[in-house]
């Protein structure tokens, strides 16, 4: 049951936020896949961004800051329809995801 609820992005919360993650790693990642939309500091005003409708979250902010790491795994895995944002499912595995939230969660204010 578990990996399934894993593998469909419907991982309970008390899981989901572990805090397993590798912030380090996650930035690597980040600025591979994130930082041309995001930009450097995950604000969401990239050069890209201003031609985005509409723009891409601002990672920092506390709307994104305040989601459970559940629901920014399933963004991050399916993307958010209407937007430019597209999923990472078939990029990123598990620990990659991790990674990425650990780094997400380390731009909070």
């Amino acid at each position: 049951m578990f990996v399934v609820s894993v593998l469909l992005g419907a991982m309970p919360i008390s899981q989901a936020a572990s805090g397993k993650g590798n912030p380090a790693i996650g930035h690597k990642l980040y600025r591979e896949s994130c930082l041309n939309c995001h930009g450097p500091a995950g604000k969401g005003d990239s050069e890209m961004a201003a031609y985005l409708t509409p723009a891409p979250a601002n990672l920092t902010s506390n709307a994104t800051q305040e989601k459970p790491d559940a629901q920014l795994r399933k963004v991050i895995q399916e993307g958010r329809p209407g937007t430019a944002m597209t999923g990472y499912a078939a990029v990123f595995d598990e620990g990659k995801l991790d990674d990425i939230i650990a780094y997400i969660r380390s731009l909070k204010p």
